[in-house]
């Protein structure tokens, strides 16, 4: 009988691809940290026993995935690694497809209601009380989408941080900023701020009940409405 594992031809990685591995195992490993420089192209290559232009290429591929952030002249360093950097090549992916949207707001939609559902029970008075300063605060940004936007992230994060699991907080976070890039004309059209406001309110109310499955149904509402509006405007 023959093995399927054995039966898959063996991939063979370029130098490239190579050194960009040795790289991020590292910092896997937290060998490197956020801000350490690395060393110049031509020590990395001597180290490493490669040429300088696959060294060069590594860094390419490493930039543009966020990991690595090259400045003319000043050498590179390894990123902050946060959402925004790592997820930033996806964000152009997801602008080309509307499946890829569909598919994140669905995706969306089942993180953000269990999420609520698990902080409908695990948030404290004091919690819910940021919460609502946040939405109260957030009443007098309707006419300045950029305020807006900062504002939706703190109330959403208050709420990944009320589930109670690090992980879900940080796949909301990730999924958020995913969809930040393809919401950005969305959150300039009328009635779109408003919508989300009330949304707010309503997930809020189903919070402060400590219902956790009225606390899912208004996430999953209101994320089926991003989507809406967001797919109404990326058509338009």
């Amino acid at each position: 009988m023959s093995l399927p594992s054995l039966d898959t031809p063996i991939q063979r990685e370029s130098v490239a691809e190579q050194v960009a591995r040795r790289i991020l195992d590292l910092v896997v490993a937290r060998q490197l940290r956020p801000g350490d420089q690395l060393p110049p192209e031509r020590d990395l290559a001597e180290s490493l026993g490669v040429s300088r232009p696959s060294v060069r290429e590594a860094i390419r591929g490493l930039s543009i995935l966020g990991v690595v952030r090259s400045r003319q002249g000043g050498g590179s360093t390894i990123s902050a690694l946060d959402a925004q950097a790592l997820l930033s090549p996806i964000q152009f992916f997801l602008a080309l497809e509307e499946g890829n949207i569909r598919a994140l707001y669905d995706a969306r939609s089942l993180i953000e209601s269990d999420v609520a559902r698990r902080a409908a029970v695990s948030m404290d008075d004091a919690a819910l009380d940021r919460l609502g300063a946040i939405l109260l605060a957030q009443e007098g940004t309707l006419r300045d989408a950029t305020a807006f936007r900062a504002s939706d992230f703190a109330f959403h994060e208050a709420i990944w941080q009320g589930s109670g699991n690090p992980f879900l907080r940080r796949i909301g976070e990730s999924l958020n900023v995913l969809g930040l890039e393809v919401r950005k004309r969305a959150s300039e059209t009328a009635g779109v701020l408003e919508q989300s406001f009330l949304d707010h309110g309503r997930l809020l109310d189903a919070l402060k009940t400590r219902d956790p499955e009225a606390a899912a149904r208004a996430a999953e509402a209101h994320m089926q409405n991003v989507y809406q509006s967001t797919i109404g405007q990326e058509g338009t």
